[in-house]
């Protein structure tokens, strides 16, 4: 066969569909891999240990990228319990910033952030109910992993350790959460 034979019906082809208006096909490309995070919701189980009482809970938050591996973070918990006969509740809201690696599945993160926890206490005595309540300022270092379930759902865990200061004193809280997190955008 004449080179002549292919070449010419091979024009003929591409010059037929580029006049239809359709692109030759061509092998899939594959699809480029995100470098940076996304915007992101997590809601799941907390627990912290304030003081010597452990406190069950929620935790939720959100970050936003800001630039290449670095998102802005905002987060917030409530923690619940009882110690000593007194019921005691934490809500606590604190933001800063997260660095987050990518590694295939895995995502591992390294955040602090800067905040407050509101802490309850109310103790029945003699048929009365007395409570109080303050807030705390501090910080929260740690990190953990997101673990990529589908391309908007992981599954995340994460460990803080949330220092805490009020009343001239300094509490140093760490804290567990699990949950599910849901990405925003491409």
């Amino acid at each position: 066969m004449r080179p002549g034979r292919v070449v010419l019906p091979a024009v003929a082809l591409t010059l037929a569909a580029a006049l239809a208006g359709a692109a030759p096909r061509r092998a899939a490309a594959a699809k480029p891999v995100s470098q940076g995070p996304r915007a992101d919701l997590f809601g799941g189980y907390s627990y912290t240990h304030a003081g010597e009482a452990s406190l069950h809970g929620w935790g939720l938050s959100g970050s936003f990228p800001f630039r290449g591996s670095l998102s802005f973070v905002a987060d917030l918990s409530g923690h619940y319990g009882s110690f000593a006969g007194a019921d005691l509740g934490q809500l606590a809201f604190m933001a800063g910033a997260r660095w987050t690696w990518r590694s295939g599945r895995l995502s591992p993160f390294a955040e602090g952030l800067l905040g407050g926890a509101r802490t309850s206490t109310s103790v029945d005595v003699a048929g009365a109910s007395v409570s109080d309540a303050d807030t705390d300022w501090g910080l929260a270092f740690g990190g953990g992993a997101d673990y990529r379930l589908g391309d908007r759902w992981a599954a995340r865990g994460l460990v803080h350790l949330r220092l805490l200061r009020g009343e001239g004193a300094l509490d140093t809280d760490p804290r567990i959460a699990v949950g599910v997190v849901y990405r925003l955008g491409r």
